[in-house]
């Protein structure tokens, strides 16, 4: 800031000039600002002295004061690079970015080497809205000044904006060799996990807690990546001390959410979604977030209008818009379905839940070429971890339904590794040992000691057996009878399980009793015309003893399949981590032993009348004969609806969604003999029990 040699100042105002200069150094802006307003009072003819005055009224936010003495020192010195410079400095700030731009121009004009002015051009035709042209300014001002740090930060800021993450890269990696600030490695830790580097972008996000330990965002993006990589245990601790840090942060209760719903935690998923829009009731995400939960607690009605109110915010949410294809799925809504699945991937190519989408909505055929390669491309990308599972089931789907059986096979295989190293491992020691405890617990002696106290309620039936093994099948035979209501996979048991494993003993009659009386409230919830409720949780078999005592009245339908087709058929799905044996064949062999370990026990220990066995294959061979057996069973009359089953329009939350809206067929009878050489260690495995 020197005075020009033209139009030299009289020494009085000169000596203001010198004293506001050492008044900035010193930080006193609005002292400075003062007398240099003396100095051009003292001498009007003052052009740099107007400039400078111009340039700290604008640091003052004094925004119009700025751009009259940036135009007094103009019309005093016509061309002066430096005020022209600060006027558009105070164009921008006052948000007139078309005078800003052309007054940045005009400098570049008169000094094209100035590579402030190639900074500023560029970062007010981002503002603008002219990225691409914004860029080639900021590349133009590194070229002048390779080291301009702010130049380098919003140039990699800009190029990842674009989706030009690979080229932001070099120029994070250029600011943190100067600089290992936290906003710069949070900035290059969130371009990593854009592109997949989940390890990497976590080493970012650690080392900048290192130096900011109490920044919330910075726990928030590190349980995302962790949740990425398959580290939900880490991820869930890092999101809640992000919700102890500020309340307010949505992304926090969305990372949190993710993670808990990813370990098969619903209940608690829910809740975070649900307190995180209590703090952003606008947050689109979190909608849609808490739709997936809700549709996971099979409270389909609910998740539709949450995604509803996601869309309405953002109605460009390609997740939303796949969710909303979903849940048509669950409806038998395939045309629906797929429809609103591909206008997801128009809005976001290779979008990897559109992409698993559509494999469920129909058969494959060789003209879905166009899909395998999408898929493809999106497991190149590196997704996270879930959407890398679900890519590779969806493309053993694929495989396995054009006949490529070794395909088929090694992308499932992939999946369940993927889905090992990311989840928390099958216990055999512990099903074992709890399979024991329910046998002593729950043999003949302690069940007639038991049954008095349940609930005479002859109203719930309850279909089980391994997944896979034709329950989804069975329930919708049923529900599509008049007096029939099909309540899908209720997880009461499941949870009931454990609160009778925790009662002393001797509350443990009073508790089972307990039990009964609260499931027949549920029961009171559903329609008041439904004579008999189907409860279809395959897993049940673990709880029938419990059921048995609860309710005494309730019937079972126990649905059993080849051995090595259910094993198979299990294999072939990407369950969810509450089903931590179906990614490994031995655990899977385990997990089908104890099954047939527990269902010998019941067939010799409950009442004759309460069991129904039916083979799978031959509901298949012959529904009507075991349909009527099936309704026999449950004590109802016959409904020739029932042999239209595929015709029923209700909500099925299972795999098996699209298989049970289609006749009856025979095709997946004996698929374990295409796989046979890949089913060795299972065979072993399973011994006699292979079938």
């Amino acid at each position: 800031m020197s005075p020009a040699n033209d139009s030299r100042p009289p020494d009085d105002a000169e000596a203001h000039y010198l004293r506001a200069q050492a008044l900035e150094e010193q930080g006193q802006l609005e002292r400075a600002a003062e007398v240099l307003a003396r100095a051009t009072a003292l001498h009007p003819g003052f052009a740099d002295a107007h400039n400078d005055l111009g340039r700290l009224l604008l640091a003052l936010g004094r925004v119009d004061a700025a751009i009259a003495s940036c135009r007094r020192a103009l019309e005093l010195r016509p061309g002066f690079v430096a005020a022209l410079g600060n006027l558009a400095n105070a164009d921008r700030a006052r948000g007139a970015l078309a005078p800003a731009i052309e007054g940045y121009r005009r400098v570049i004009a008169l000094e094209p080497a100035l590579a402030e002015a190639h900074h500023n051009l560029g970062s007010a035709l981002i503002e603008s809205g002219e990225t691409d042209a914004g860029i080639e300014a900021l590349r133009r001002a590194l070229e002048l000044r390779p080291h301009l740090a702010a130049a380098v930060t919003q140039l990699a800021r800009a190029l990842a904006v674009r989706g030009r993450t690979l080229e932001a890269l070099p120029y994070y990696q250029r600011l943190l060799a100067h600089d290992r600030r936290p906003e710069t490695l949070n900035d290059l830790g969130t371009l990593l996990t854009g592109l997949g580097r989940f390890e990497a972008a976590a080493g970012c996000f650690r080392e900048a807690l290192a130096r900011a330990p109490l920044d919330a965002r910075l726990h928030a993006n590190l349980g995302y990546v962790l949740h990425c990589r398959g580290d939900h245990g880490a991820a869930i601790d890092h999101s809640r001390r992000a919700i102890e840090l500020d309340a307010g942060l949505p992304e926090a209760y969305l990372h949190l959410g993710n993670a808990l719903l990813a370990i098969n935690e619903m209940h608690a998923a829910e809740a975070a979604y649900r307190a995180g829009l209590e703090a952003a009731p606008d947050h689109a995400p979190l909608h849609t977030a808490h739709a997936m939960a809700e549709r996971a607690l099979g409270r389909v009605y609910d998740a539709a209008a949450s995604v509803r109110r996601a869309l309405a915010i953002r109605p460009d949410a390609a997740d939303a818009v796949t969710l909303l294809g979903s849940l048509a799925l669950d409806r038998g809504r395939f045309d629906e379905a797929e429809a609103l699945l591909r206008k997801a991937l128009a809005m976001s190519p290779d979008l990897p839940e559109a992409l698993i989408g559509l494999t469920a909505v129909r058969k494959m055929t060789a003209a879905d070429a166009p899909w395998r390669e999408a898929a493809e491309r999106a497991l190149a990308r590196g997704p996270p971890v879930a959407h890398a599972i679900g890519l590779h089931h969806a493309l053993g789907k694929y495989c396995d339904e054009l006949g490529e059986d070794d395909g088929a096979f090694e992308h499932h295989r992939r999946g369940h590794e993927l889905a090992r190293r990311s989840r928390p491992p099958y216990d055999r020691a512990a099903t074992t040992a709890r399979v024991t405890r329910t046998l002593a617990v729950f043999d003949r002696r302690a069940l007639e000691d038991l049954r008095p106290a349940g609930v005479p309620c002859g109203r719930p039936v309850f279909v089980f057996g391994m997944p896979r093994s034709g329950t989804t099948l069975a329930e919708q035979i049923l529900a599509s009878h008049r007096q029939v209501h099909g309540a899908g996979e209720v997880l009461f048991w499941q949870f009931a399980a454990d609160a009778e494993l925790a009662a002393q003993p001797e509350q443990r009659a009073a508790t089972i009793a307990s039990l009964g009386r609260e499931y027949v409230a549920l029961l009171e919830t559903l329609p008041a015309t439904a004579a008999r409720v189907i409860d279809k949780l395959p897993s049940n078999f673990r709880n029938l003893g419990l059921i048995h005592a609860a309710l005494p009245g309730a019937r079972f339908i126990h649905l059993e399949r080849h051995p090595l087709d259910t094993c198979l058929s299990i294999y072939f799905q990407g369950f969810t981590a509450a089903h931590a044996y179906a990614s490994d064949l031995g655990d899977l062999a385990h997990y089908y032993l104890e099954y047939r370990r527990l269902m010998a026990h019941w067939r010799a220990t409950l009442p004759a009348q309460v069991l129904l066995e039916v083979p799978y294959e031959a509901l298949v061979d012959d529904p009507e004969h075991w349909s009527r057996r099936m309704l026999a069973h449950i004590g109802l009359p016959w409904d020739p609806r029932c042999l239209e089953f595929y015709r029923t329009e209700r909500a099925v939350l299972t795999a098996s969604n699209w298989q049970v809206r289609q006749p009856i067929g025979k095709g997946s009878i004996g698929r374990w003999r295409r796989y046979e050489r890949h089913l060795g260690p299972l065979q072993e495995a399973l011994g006699g029990d292979a079938g």
